[in-house]
């Protein structure tokens, strides 16, 4: 069995590597057979061994390679073929990162779901609000009664593990579907877009809030908790594969459904501390559209598609599931963070 750091050791010098370079790894299948063991030892240390700095390494490697799905190279790589290999790995490792959320849900409660699309969505907005992650203690009480400007920067360096590439992953949701989920989606993007005003893009918005801070990348890669970088690696890994599309609907319904409640808490503590207006502009906005987004994405994407094929109901569920249940870590460990 290869050694477990031989993965993150050769994923170090990758990008330097030239076009032959990749094309000999490529074919080199003993190689990739020696990258695939050491995925599996990292999964074994990780998840059956609970080896906290395994799954540390795993979730580095994962977030390594959605880097690379999520930008976009110079020239003097375009002629490398990389994604025979990062695709072995990320597969590989996804597999039993998700093998390892879906232990938390109990078939009982994906088996419970009604059959038509109106009850369905009623019964996924009862699931959700009575998880622990609905009302969570960071937000409600520690939140609004405690935290300063230091914690709200903490906090802002771990919610770029998803923000800053939100509508990248709405561009992504879109591909391959038709009719009213198409266009709820993609009015959800155009907003994410600014309405097609550059100064109103969210990105750039977002941007305006860790500037506010002093929050650089040297900052966010010294301070991302595990469970930061779980929650990011779980929503690129939904987000990127097409398998895995009914899961994504349902994770990131429930994350539309959560953000106005969380970000009014935010914007209170963000006030409350006397930061500046300006960069506190993304979190109010959200207040009022994800609202508007939470019902569109339940009325129009998720409804018609439970509608069509009420067998989808299970998917759905395990991606709202795996939200709920990676959000309510990730705010444990936030909150943990704090109370220190």
């Amino acid at each position: 069995m290869a050694d477990t750091p031989m993965v993150t050791q050769w994923l170090q010098g990758c990008l330097e590597m030239t076009a032959r370079q990749w094309s000999i790894a490529n074919a080199d299948y003993s190689f990739r057979k020696e990258m695939y063991d050491g995925c599996q030892t990292l999964l074994r240390d990780a998840y059956q061994l609970e080896d906290r700095s395994a799954l540390a390494r795993m979730h580095e490697v994962l977030a390594f390679i959605y880097e690379q799905d999520f930008g976009v190279r110079g020239a003097i790589r375009v002629d490398c073929e990389t994604q025979p290999i990062l695709r072995d790995i990320a597969a590989t490792l996804e597999q039993g990162m998700l093998e390892h959320e879906c232990r938390f849900i109990s078939e009982q409660t994906l088996g419970s779901y009604p059959r038509s699309g109106f009850e369905y969505a009623r019964w996924l907005r009862g699931l959700i609000s009575e998880h622990g992650a609905s009302a969570h203690p960071f937000y409600n009480v520690y939140m609004l009664e405690k935290a300063d400007a230091g914690d709200l920067k903490f906090f802002l360096a771990q919610e770029t593990n998803l923000d800053p590439r939100f509508d990248d992953i709405l561009a992504l949701i879109q591909v391959g579907i038709r009719g009213d989920e198409k266009l709820e989606i993609a009015n959800n993007y155009y907003d994410e877009m600014g309405n097609g005003k550059p100064e109103d893009v969210h990105a750039h918005m977002f941007s305006a809030a860790l500037q506010d801070l002093g929050i650089d990348e040297g900052y966010i890669r010294d301070n991302m908790l595990l469970d930061g970088r779980i929650s990011g690696n779980l929503s690129a890994c939904l987000a990127l594969s097409r398998r895995h599309y009914y899961k994504a609907i349902g994770y990131f319904g429930v994350t539309e459904y959560l953000a106005p409640r969380r970000f009014k808490n935010f914007v209170a503590a963000w006030r409350r501390n006397g930061l500046p207006e300006s960069g506190i502009k993304y979190h109010d906005l959200h207040i009022k559209i994800d609202s508007s987004h939470a019902r569109g994405w339940f009325e129009n994407v998720i409804k018609p598609l439970i509608d069509k094929d009420a067998a989808l109901g299970r998917e759905i569920a395990l991606g709202a599931l795996i939200r709920l249940n990676s959000s309510e870590r990730y705010l444990d460990a936030l909150l943990n963070h704090s109370d220190v």
